[in-house]
């Protein structure tokens, strides 16, 4: 038997993988799906049971490849859809000699051909098989096998209505591809294959000459001012030392061409300057350099 106290600890061991808000909505129905993906309008929607464990998580009872039945977890939080190791061999996803790492038995990727729930069946469905240690402990305090989690690799399928009334969801096929986020993983990690180069430069002209940065972060000394621009016309001169512009801190002149950068012409811009000890703030206008 458990208690409320171990749900709790269990709850917040759970929390970083199984994102589950479903307290307090007894009685709603809602739907989630992919927000461009249409449903066929002449296609009768699939149905499935779920059950609620106290945990507030649901759990479906799916066939794997005509095997079982498991019990998989409904997360909408989660990027992949996962089975245990025993039932990635049970169902004849995995092979049972294939080699296993020594973090949480992992097997890596595997595909399910045929994942029934309810009137559902779903085919060749992307899954990765480890033992993820929080269904384990989860596993322990229900005493009956958490198998695995449904995620968004399956989801992403169906535009699907659950009604937390009836226990019941709803699924719907719609037109949306599914992208393999496990083999999209390392390129998103390692970032562009190609280096991104941006070339720091005002949006606008200012009528400023900048000198060098002043030190202990201070700011940048401007050199010269242009007769009759736009920062002399708003009352910079040379010598200034320009602390931030546009809320931006500048203790670099590569920091004020960021600055800059953001600011269209026309578009007035506070720029703080220290001179003669004092803090001044100063309304800059850049002008259109076409």
């Amino acid at each position: 038997m458990f208690n409320s106290s171990q749900f709790s600890v269990l709850s917040s061991r759970l929390r970083p993988l199984l994102v589950l808000a479903v307290a307090g909505l007894a009685g709603a129905a809602f739907w989630l799906g992919p927000a461009t993906a249409q449903a066929p309008k002449d296609v009768e929607p699939a149905r499935a049971r779920f059950t609620m464990l106290p945990s507030n998580h649901m759990v479906l009872r799916a066939m794997l490849n005509g095997k079982g039945p498991y019990r998989l977890i409904f997360d909408l939080g989660a990027p992949i859809t996962l089975l245990s190791n025993k039932a990635a061999e049970g169902s004849g996803a995995v092979d049972a000699k294939a080699p296993k790492s020594f973090l949480f038995s992992m097997r890596g990727e595997a595909v399910v051909d045929k994942l029934q729930v309810g009137s559902l069946t779903a085919e060749k469905l992307p899954v990765v098989v480890f033992d993820h240690p929080a269904l384990g402990v989860l596993s322990d305090v229900l005493g009956e096998p958490i198998d695995g989690i449904i995620g968004f690799t399956f989801f992403a399928r169906y535009r699907t209505t659950i009604d937390y009334q009836k226990d019941e969801m709803t699924f719907a096929p719609v037109e949306f591809e599914v992208r393999d986020l496990m083999k999209d993983l390392p390129d998103k990690i390692a970032g562009p294959k190609v280096a991104k180069r941006r070339v720091l430069a005002p949006a606008g002209l200012w009528g400023l000459r900048l000198g060098k940065a002043e030190p202990g972060g201070k700011g940048v000394r401007v050199e010269s001012v242009v007769p009759d621009s736009p920062a002399a016309q708003a009352g910079l001169i040379a010598g200034d030392v320009l602390a931030s512009l546009d809320e931006r801190w500048t203790t670099s002149p590569d920091d004020v061409y960021a600055a800059a950068a953001t600011v269209e012409p026309g578009r007035p811009a506070a720029v703080v300057v220290e001179r003669d000890g004092q803090s001044l703030t100063f309304t800059v206008r850049p002008a259109d350099g076409a």
